[in-house]
């Protein structure tokens, strides 16, 4: 969209959003975010709760001039790239460039897109055209002209209404129209002017689908309309300089793309008394430039999973600390209990009983005997036992403890680290942490007892 239309729009900064009604759906802002196309910098991500910038969406420079940001029917996001002419796909998760589904002629004015049954719909502001592209082939077919007279300049608030109709912004012609897919016909929806409307831009269905929100860029004008009969229920606003992009966020207010008393971004208003709220995301922000549209998407949602009990074996763990006195050190063993795996863990449920003792007798500074001992009542019952254990990997510090012995040497820096009981017990070992002072702490990864 090229900023000079009529003479009237350059040096201006223009704001437009366009957000699907996932946004109402969702249940809070935490499951959703914020993409905001900047004509002059890139599609930009946004937390949709603080309105911080997360990342932008395309490094790569695939997208120059972006307007309409969209999840298709393929649970794909749909990027209208006005400067590349081309009409690009992105994984909805990840966000990961996925495709270039279709092209237009340059200078053609891609600038909105929107869905009907097994099809695509893009609009052409230099020309008033309409162009499907079937979603299945990608095949493109040019519809006929509504007319000058009816329509001039389709915008990016191009939308698909529940019955399957498209409505369509007339930029120049200062109008809102529909467009019947099944008859390929044509007919005013809000009239050219209507109560001061100008430049039409931004158009938004309420939840309920009622109701019909009209952006006027040139008036400063958010109207509402009953639909799908049609006639003016409010002017919403006139107190929002530039009014362009119209959207829900999750906590029921209207998002509008505009000037106002909090500043120039995505601004957040009372959807039933116009009244403004606060700024959500302020221009510049992450490098936002010259706004065109928001979207607002779902996050993925967590793939609920069942654990493959082939996969959980049975492996134990304790923990045990003491303190090294000559070669030795006497430690004393706890393991945890009452907690659960990720999001369900909760550390007021974890009980640490005593397990038993254990003692490591250095025989170098490669080398330790290990035993232990867990019976009787204040015990796990493990039983006694031991084997001989032996470090994993010679450190800097081994090799210092080489050079001096265990009694020579300056700390205790050279029992850190892991240990196992050599090629006969692999799948079983030892981590030893110490303070350097003689404190060492112990986590023993095992096995529960053989049934």
């Amino acid at each position: 969209m090229h900023r000079t239309r009529n003479g009237w729009l350059r040096g201006l900064v223009l704001l437009s959003l366009g957000l699907s009604l996932h946004a109402v759906q969702a249940a809070s802002c935490d499951e959703v975010r914020v993409l905001v196309s900047g004509y002059y910098s890139n599609v930009h991500v946004y937390d949709a709760c603080t309105g911080a910038f997360l990342r932008n969406l395309d490094e790569d420079g695939r997208i120059r001039g972006p307007q309409a940001v969209k999840l298709g029917p393929d649970g794909r996001l749909w990027v209208v790239s006005e400067d590349a002419s081309t009409l690009l796909r992105y994984d909805a998760g990840t966000l990961a460039y996925v495709d270039t589904f279709a092209r237009v002629p340059p200078g053609w004015g891609m600038t909105g897109v929107a869905f009907s049954g097994d099809s695509a719909y893009v609009g052409s502001y230099a020309t008033g055209a309409l162009r499907r592209f079937d979603l299945a082939s990608g095949e493109a077919e040019n519809l006929p002209l509504a007319g000058s007279a009816l329509l001039r300049g389709p915008d990016n608030g191009l939308m698909t209404a529940p019955d399957g109709a498209l409505y369509i912004p007339g930029y120049d012609s200062d109008n809102v129209v529909r467009f019947d897919p099944q008859s390929r016909s044509y007919a005013p929806f809000v009239a050219p002017r209507d109560n001061g409307l100008r430049a039409a831009r931004g158009l938004l269905l309420n939840p309920a689908g009622d109701r019909l929100y009209v952006s006027g860029e040139r008036s400063g004008r958010i109207l509402r309309y009953r639909f799908p009969g049609g006639g003016l229920d409010t002017v919403l606003t006139t107190t929002i300089g530039t009014p362009t992009g119209l959207a829900w966020h999750p906590d029921g207010s209207l998002l509008v793309a505009g000037n106002g008393a909090h500043g120039a971004g995505v601004l957040k208003v009372d959807a039933a008394t116009g009244e403004e709220k606060s700024l959500l995301i302020p221009v510049g922000s992450g490098g936002l430039s010259g706004p065109t549209y928001v979207a607002v998407v779902p996050k993925p949602q967590a793939t609920a999973e069942t654990p493959d009990p082939a996969r959980i074996g049975s492996q134990y763990w304790l923990t045990a600390l003491g303190r090294l006195q000559g070669s030795q050190v006497e430690l004393e063993a706890n393991t945890a209990l009452g907690a659960a795996f990720g999001a369900q863990f909760d550390a007021t449920q974890v009980r640490k009983p005593r397990w038993g003792s254990l003692r490591l007798n250095f025989l170098s500074c490669t080398e330790a005997e290990l035993s232990w001992s867990s019976h009787g009542e204040n015990s796990a019952r493990f039983g006694d036992g031991g084997y001989r254990i032996e470090r994993m990997l010679i450190t800097p510090a081994v090799n210092d403890c080489r050079r001096t012995g265990i009694n020579g040497a300056p700390n205790t820096n050279w029992l850190q680290g892991a240990w196992y009981g050599g090629p006969s017990r692999d799948g079983e070992g030892f981590m030893l942490d110490t303070d350097g002072n003689g404190l060492v702490f112990l986590t023993w990864f095992t096995y529960r007892p053989a049934q």
